[in-house]
Parts: structure tokens; sequence; C-alpha cells
């Protein structure tokens, strides 16, 4: 278990381990992302936000998130706070096969805290918390501008521009070694 990132001033942030309250606002979050086109638009249909609650909550309970093909990768989620108020999330998903392949699966910045610079703050922290020789990628929806420009501040640079002609490829591939 890792312990929270130390305060030195009140008004610091944090990048915290999970806690079950932090589910909603996630829930939440990945709602609102998924009618901008930041998340899956499929995030917005009963059958896969159900999906998305029971993910959610098996990978606080368990530590473990089970992708579309049947997968169960290790992965890991963790939230951003501010002054001990929800500010955002990010979750890291660990290759079953390739333990050194991390992919930020999802994250976000809630709208009050946003435009402050607290997504870079918190994405370099978990990275910095990451093994060396950590390989790191992130898919981006086309939509994700600020996402995509993120990334590639931080030091992520694209590795494939996916077709835009097919849905299932609608993604933006970035990745990044922790050296």
């Amino acid at each position: 278990m890792r312990m929270p990132s130390p305060i030195v001033e009140p008004d610091l942030p944090v990048l915290d381990e999970s806690r079950l309250s932090d589910l909603a606002p996630i829930f939440n979050l990945v709602q609102a992302g998924s009618l901008n086109g930041n998340f899956s638009n499929l995030y917005t249909q009963p059958r896969y936000m159900a999906g998305l609650g029971v993910q959610l909550f098996s990978l606080w309970i368990g530590g473990r998130i089970r992708l579309p093909d049947g997968i169960w990768h290790r992965a890991e989620m963790r939230v951003l706070r501010v002054r001990g108020d929800f500010a955002g999330f990010v979750i890291l998903r660990h290759d079953a096969g390739q333990p050194n392949d991390v992919e930020i699966y999802m994250c976000g910045v809630d709208n009050d805290f946003r435009g402050r610079g607290l997504g870079e703050r918190m994405l370099l922290t978990a990275i910095a918390e990451l093994p060396s020789g950590s390989n790191l990628a992130a898919d981006c929806l086309p939509n994700s501008v600020s996402m995509q420009c993120l990334l590639r501040k931080i030091g992520f640079t694209d590795a494939v521009q996916c077709d835009p002609l097919d849905e299932r490829k609608m993604t933006r591939r970035f990745v990044y070694i922790r050296r």
C-alpha cells in the first residue's frame, strides 16, 4: 500500500489511494467526459454504465480490471485530492503478459479544479512512482485534445495515428519510457 504524498502545505494537491467514496465522483467524471468525447460514448448507454460501475468497484476492492477481451489485469486507481477534496483520478493498468508495460487507462480532473496544472502534476507523480524501465502508453480519442497536449508536454511521443474511418481504432497512441 502506498503512503499518501506528504503534505507540506494544506493547499498542495496529494495523489492518494482511492476510497469507496471516490467511486461515485470518478463514475460521474467518466460520464461527463463521455458526453464530451473524452471517453468512449458507450459509457452513456445503460449497459456500459453498469459495467463501468462494476469495473470501478472491482478495481477498488481487488486491484484488478477486466478488459473486453476477458483478461484480468493488475491495475491501480489513484485519486488527486486538494484540501482533502476529490479533484481527479488516474487508473494505471499493467499488462498481464508484460509487467513493465503500463497504460494510463483513464484519468480526469474535476471541472472545479481544471486549468491549474493539477492534471500534469497528477500524471507526473503517478509516473514517478513507476519502476525504472516502465513502458507507459496512453490511448486518446480524437476529442481528447487537452489530454493529447498534456501527454506531449510531459514527454510522451505520438506512436501511431490510427485510422479515423474505423470506429474500433478511433484513438491516438502515445508512449513514454520511464528511465
